[in-house]
């Protein structure tokens, strides 16, 4: 069993570490966020995904391990990297900068939680249009659901399906129900 002393030990080990990496982990970012601006400004996407090995693997994990805002990146990422295998609706298509994407990933997550938790008729009928006037794919709606810890139930998934009808395939929703453990089942009805 690790004593007080032993705890304090090690976070001050920590922090020395972090106050060393600290450039290093600024630097990273900042390429990070260059290369994403440069690839969305000029549609040239192919270079986005090449990002992932480096902040899993390469200079870019010193970002990842102190800059929160990397994990949420990596993960738009992979939804990229997905969507531009399997031809889907891009989640960046809309977005020229690596602001742009942040904040459509914040808005679109934003709109999910007002679904979920249905604060209010209003505020989830909100959400519902935001959602409806910027498409996502349905591996972007699968991973944005499993990786922020919403604790979504069917009646949730059930609805992501609806609103997103018009723009996922039939393949697209019986993926989407196999990734989320749910029977599948056919969007109809009320959206809420």
């Amino acid at each position: 069993m690790r004593t007080l002393s032993d705890l304090s030990k090690e976070a001050e080990q920590y922090f020395r570490q972090m106050e060393l990496d600290k450039d290093a982990a600024r630097e990273a970012y900042r390429h990070i966020l260059s290369t994403i601006n440069a690839a969305l400004s000029t549609q040239e996407l192919s270079a986005m995904p090449g990002l992932i090995p480096y902040i899993e693997e390469g200079d870019g994990h010193l970002a990842f391990q102190y800059i929160g805002k990397t994990h949420r990146f990596l993960r738009m990422l992979h939804i990229i990297e997905l969507e531009q295998k399997y031809h889907k609706i891009l989640f960046c298509s809309d977005c020229r900068s690596a602001e742009s994407l942040w904040e459509k990933y914040m808005l679109t997550l934003f709109a999910f939680r007002r679904i979920l938790f249905r604060l209010s008729e209003d505020s989830a009928a909100e959400a519902v249009q935001y959602l409806q006037n910027r498409p996502v794919s349905h591996f972007a709606a699968y991973i944005m659901t499993q990786d922020e810890l919403l604790a979504p139930d069917q009646r949730f998934y059930e609805t992501l399906a609806s609103i997103f009808a018009e723009y996922w395939s039939d393949l697209d929703m019986q993926q989407f129900f196999t990734l989320t453990g749910t029977a599948s089942q056919t969007p109809q009805g009320d959206l809420l």
